[in-house]
């Protein structure tokens, strides 16, 4: 009997010794060699532990951060959204397909922050959470962050600083935008020509009725000194009133947002 009961123990050892070494199957008989554990359903789906974050840099509800643990967080604030977490040992990361490299740019009718998106309105960068604050001094925004308001977005030149603002959406034409031009005009009398006057002294009254004619150009004509080859001036009025020319083009109105993390 002592012989049986030894031979039983022992199997169970190398029974619970074989189920912690090899490959876990949940509904499957035979799970697959490169997984510790591998569950097989048509109908059903895996469902993680389901907790409140505080935000990313804190392990709450947990006692502190483990490397690879992943949760499910049902809050939704400043610093986090609901959705999976996985943790690096530091602090939480959202796994989701939104996820990217700091400082993308995108635009939305979305009229708020969200999942780690946060509007450029030129707010300054201590308002943001703290996580959003270090990605954004990363990306050289270290007081505010841009202002999109009313701008659309360009390629910058080799001189211009990321994130600076520029252009009008008008223009004034001065004097110098326009074309050089010279006007010409012709004077009526133009040419080689003489300007009559009347001699007051061509008869016996006008020249003070003393019976005899003074005047020294019976004719009544005389050449004035303005003769010959010569120019008029004149001005031309332009009739402009100076109004702006607006050079936006038709568009539609949205929201820019960059992406900083949480």
């Amino acid at each position: 009997m002592k012989n049986l009961k030894l031979i039983i123990v022992v199997m169970v050892i190398i029974f619970n010794n074989h189920r912690v070494s090899g490959q876990v199957g949940i509904n499957t008989p035979t799970p697959d060699q490169n997984a510790i554990l591998e569950m097989y359903t048509s109908n059903k789906g895996l469902l993680p532990p389901r907790v409140s974050l505080v935000n990313i840099t804190s392990a709450s509800p947990l006692s502190q951060h483990v490397k690879g643990i992943i949760v499910y967080n049902t809050v939704n604030n400043a610093s986090v959204n609901e959705g999976l977490y996985v943790n690096n040992g530091i602090q939480w990361f959202r796994l989701s397909t939104e996820d990217m490299p700091f400082g993308h740019i995108k635009y939305s009718v979305v009229p708020n922050d969200h999942n780690g998106w946060y509007l450029l309105n030129g707010r300054a960068v201590s308002s943001l959470p703290a996580v959003a604050q270090a990605n954004a001094a990363s990306l050289g925004f270290a007081a505010t962050i841009p202002d999109a308001t009313n701008r659309y977005l360009k390629a910058k030149t080799g001189t211009e600083a990321l994130g600076a603002t520029g252009g009008n959406s008008s223009v004034t034409l001065v004097q110098a935008n326009l074309p050089a031009m010279t006007f010409y005009g012709t004077a009526l009398s133009a040419g080689d020509h003489s300007h009559a006057i009347t001699d007051r002294g061509n008869t016996a009254v006008n020249a003070g009725g003393l019976g005899n004619d003074n005047a020294d150009n019976t004719t009544g004509r005389y050449t004035t000194s303005s003769s010959g080859n010569h120019y008029h001036s004149f001005t031309v009025n332009t009739g402009g009133t100076n109004t702006p020319i607006s050079i936006d083009p038709k568009h539609l109105n949205l929201n820019v947002f960059m992406y900083l993390g949480q």
